[in-house]
């Protein structure tokens, strides 16, 4: 349950930050555009996702011992951190690798811990 609250909560990350460019660029005027748009709404979501990966990532690996989720989560919020400093045309792509890539760490280690309870 817990790797589909993260998965769940970078798909809202990855949504936000590839929706708010094409709603801008579009002229599309919204009430909450700028809290939306805002640094705190990164600083944010960006929380909530190390937070829940920090919480995951390590209760699956001492169950299933495998390293690959955790490295993706680490790859993750290395990359989320590049988008967090990167200069504005670039973050949105920093952003989309991180959540894909925090995404398929959570789906891997949900996996692995469904395979590991069958057998």
């Amino acid at each position: 349950m817990k790797d589909i609250l993260g998965a769940s909560c970078s798909g809202l990350c990855l949504a936000h930050c590839l929706a708010l460019p094409i709603l801008a660029a579009t002229g599309t005027s919204l009430t909450g555009l700028a809290f939306l748009s805002g640094e705190s709404t990164h600083l944010w979501l960006s929380a909530a996702m190390v937070g829940i990966a920090l919480w995951t990532f390590p209760s699956g690996w001492r169950t299933h011992k495998q390293l690959m989720p955790g490295l993706l989560g680490f790859i993750g919020a290395m990359l989320m951190t590049l988008a967090l400093t990167a200069p504005e045309p670039i973050e949105v792509y920093w952003t989309v690798a991180s959540g894909v890539t925090f995404i398929s760490g959570h789906l891997m280690n949900r996996h692995l811990l469904i395979m590991r309870n069958i057998q």
